[in-house]
């Protein structure tokens, strides 16, 4: 899908709009602070850049300068020995390559501000920390994503769309579709029940048995976020079959039991006979 774009000048700003999102910088130069400001009185917040097709597209959009000032992007820190962070989000993502040669330097002790450069040298498109209190063009965001763009899920703004990140057991491109699990077959001699008509995500379907028959395993199952249901299915036994099942357990305890009563008498007997054996050894008698 092609990104479609458009200029518009008007009190000294420009903007470009995408599907997903639209940027705006200022012609008049601010500190960073007041940039910031600026961004969110007139927009959402300063440029926030999350990977590096982003920061390649911001660079090709924003107009070449042959020198500073360039342009100020939210990535911040407070203190000397903290990561460096974008507002807003909380996000450190910084890429390999993204800062200039020999930078970031802390040359004045406390340049926690970063500016992108928009030259055609070797350094284009690379960060530069920064003296918040110098004057530099401020970039800024409109976000796309409203409170409705995603049903069931979270909206992220990509460089072309705006993307739903759906929650557990949703699905489709805005997240309006519960996943769906596959239907039951009624057990034999027996029926089923389920909390929902469709069999989304969260259902519960409960297996019973008709009168004369006894529910064998689990007796309810769970649609799951896959749309697999949870455990195995139960089934009708009859109490004839589960009487004859208990008394063949019972026949065969039972029988475990005899057999290991009679392999301990036949221990003890044996033990008993060597005892009289043990007694009258050679050993035993020379030394008598």
């Amino acid at each position: 899908m092609k990104m479609k774009w458009m200029l518009i000048l008007l009190l000294g700003t420009l903007a470009e709009t995408t599907l997903g999102w639209k940027y705006h910088r200022s012609e008049i130069t601010m500190n960073w602070t007041q940039a910031r400001q600026w961004c969110q009185s007139n927009h959402t917040d300063m440029v926030v850049i999350q990977n590096q097709a982003e920061n390649d597209y911001l660079v090709s959009w924003l107009p070449t300068k042959k020198k500073s000032p360039y342009y100020w992007i939210g990535i911040t820190k407070n203190h000397m020995n903290e990561p460096w962070t974008w507002i807003g989000n909380n996000s450190t993502w910084i890429g390999e390559q993204s800062w200039a040669q020999n930078e970031p330097n802390n040359n004045h002790i406390t340049e926690f501000c970063v500016e992108i450069y928009v030259n055609n040298g070797i350094n284009r498109g690379k960060w530069n920390d920064e003296k918040c209190a110098t004057p530099k063009y401020p970039v800024c965001y409109e976000a796309q994503c409203k409170a409705t763009s995603c049903d069931r899920g979270r909206c992220q703004e990509i460089i072309d769309n705006i993307t739903c990140l759906c929650e557990p057991g949703f699905k489709g491109d805005r997240c309006q579709t519960a996943v769906e699990c596959p239907p039951l077959s009624q057990p034999d001699n027996g029926y089923l029940s389920c909390s929902r008509e469709k069999l989304t995500f969260n259902s519960t379907c409960r297996f019973k048995c008709y009168p004369g028959f006894l529910i064998k395993g689990s007796q309810d199952v769970t649609c799951g976020i896959t749309g697999v249901w949870s455990g195995p299915r139960p089934s009708c036994t009859s109490y004839k079959q589960a009487l004859l099942a208990v008394a063949g357990c019972a026949a065969f305890s039972a029988c475990c039991i005899c057999f290991c009563w009679m392999k301990r008498r036949k221990r003890k007997k044996l033990a008993q006979v060597r005892q009289p054996e043990e007694a009258t050894s050679p050993s035993t008698e020379a030394q008598g």
